[in-house]
């Protein structure tokens, strides 16, 4: 029993492998309309490679120890704000959450470890194009009905390891877990009202949003946009993390 116990966990160690999923080029029609667009054009994405699975805190140690100005306590306030990493008590994960998604990292952190490991962070356009695509057999509603649910639902005090939802490209955990920083992460809107700003677009506040949505029975998709307009590339939040992506296929380690 013991035997076939230590053979289990073998087997699903080894499928755990953090590969890159080759994207393929198609197009986009964007929550909110570019601003050279008009309501109801598509965006065309080019081909490209996303993680599998959100960087999982086990893949950011590997990263701490091979760069340890990003230890927690030594990151300037410039980069990353008073909460980061601020669920690891020790100084390295515990084996309990090991492949569970690293959250508490802010943009320059996620864009530091992307660019170590020869990535970069995905695209908005390149994130919500993969990110629309629903599971195999399923429809866009059943990924609307996911993510409404997530929202909806009592967080846990611990993230699960990844691999809960799977996409029809095989892509896990852009729903249902957390959120995810982008490169462009607040290109879109902003909190405030910016109407008075001559250096940015008129229509780029908040509640301009109902001025460029295509589709405004799209609730989720616009708490996901709102939630990233609001951040700054500092801050820290308990569930918010990240993937990479890529032009080319880069082999990583496994998990």
């Amino acid at each position: 029993m013991n035997r076939f116990f230590v053979f289990l966990i073998l087997v699903l160690t080894i499928s755990l492998s953090a590969e890159m999923v080759k994207i393929p080029r198609g197009s986009l029609k964007p929550f909110l309309k570019e601003s050279e667009s008009r309501l109801g054009d598509k965006v065309i994405v080019k081909g490209f490679y996303l993680d599998e699975y959100p960087v999982t805190k086990k893949e950011y140690f590997e990263f701490i120890e091979a760069n340890p100005e990003w230890e927690k306590g030594k990151v300037s306030h410039l980069f990353a704000d008073g909460g980061y990493l601020g669920d690891w008590k020790e100084k390295v994960p515990t084996n309990r959450d090991s492949n569970s998604p690293v959250t508490y990292v802010s943009w320059f952190s996620a864009n530091a470890y992307c660019n170590w490991k020869g990535k970069r962070l995905p695209t908005e356009s390149e994130w919500e194009y993969v990110a629309s695509i629903p599971p195999i057999g399923k429809n866009k509603k059943a990924v609307e009905s996911v993510i409404l649910g997530w929202y909806g639902e009592q967080k846990p005090e611990f993230l699960p390891s990844v691999g809960k939802y799977k996409n029809g490209l095989g892509v896990y955990d852009q729903h249902g877990m957390i959120w995810e920083w982008v490169f462009d992460f607040n290109n879109t809107s902003v909190t405030g009202d910016s109407r008075q700003d001559t250096d940015l677009e008129s229509n780029l506040f908040c509640g301009g949003g109902s001025l460029k949505a295509n589709d405004f029975s799209n609730y989720a998709s616009y708490m996901r946009y709102g939630y990233r307009a609001g951040l700054k590339g500092w801050y820290t939040a308990k569930y918010l993390g990240f993937r990479c992506a890529s032009d080319i296929k880069i082999k990583d380690n496994s998990l």
